[in-house]
């Protein structure tokens, strides 16, 4: 059993990109042996920024912070870079545990953020250790939280996620999270001419319509 959460990055096309750094991303663990898990960031950032970053810390949930240095990445244009950063953390016992992220340079001009390039980007997953259980792996998504639409036409976005353990998956929106993983104030969803949602069971997220272009979080 595993909780998953990821930011998704949202950019409506024909808008002028003035971004600071973190635009998106997860984070994927999985069960090695024993109490030992190992753990891999993905982030997805503005490329010509001066704030990149070659490591970035982790929170396993039990106290402890890890530094994980950058095991790659590769700029998919000139202004949209993946990174990936690893490491493996052995608890001292079973229980829930929160795993975090959180770096001070979220992207510049987030339209459902308000002052985002002041927030904190936040991710978080948890991880559920039961020794009677066996090992706990995390969601996987096929398809990266980073995606484009167009104002006035019907946008639909699946994660293409699936479990590695064969649990069932359903899924919901929240609330973006910043500084200590706290609700950011003032935060929603954008705005839709009619609505916008995810299917519980299959994943979609629909968006009906984009009304205002720009960059979101979701």
């Amino acid at each position: 059993m595993n909780r998953f959460s990821l930011t998704l990055l949202f950019i409506l096309i024909s808008i002028t990109l003035m971004a600071t750094h973190e635009r998106a991303g997860e984070i994927i663990y999985t069960h090695v042996e024993g109490l030992t898990y190992r753990v891999k960031i993905i982030t997805y950032t503005y490329a010509p920024s001066p704030a990149d970053r070659p490591e970035l810390d982790i929170s396993w949930g039990d106290g402890t912070i890890s530094t994980l240095p950058r095991s790659d990445f590769i700029d998919l244009n000139a202004e949209i870079r993946r990174n990936e950063y690893e490491g493996q953390h052995t608890y001292a016992g079973g229980g829930t545990f929160k795993l975090s992220v959180e770096d001070p340079n979220r992207n510049f001009g987030i339209v459902n953020i308000p002052n985002s390039v002041n927030i904190p980007f936040y991710i978080e997953t948890e991880l559920i250790i039961n020794p009677f259980l066996g090992g706990n792996n995390s969601v996987v998504l096929l398809n990266p939280p980073l995606d484009e639409g167009c104002v006035n036409k019907l946008y639909v976005h699946n994660p293409g996620a699936y479990a590695p353990d064969g649990d069932s998956l359903s899924y919901r929106l929240t609330v973006c999270r910043g500084a200590g993983g706290q609700p950011i104030p003032g935060y929603e969803l954008p705005e839709a001419t009619n609505e916008f949602k995810i299917d519980e069971m299959t994943g979609d997220l629909i968006w009906d319509v984009p009304i205002i272009q720009g960059e979101y979080n979701v």
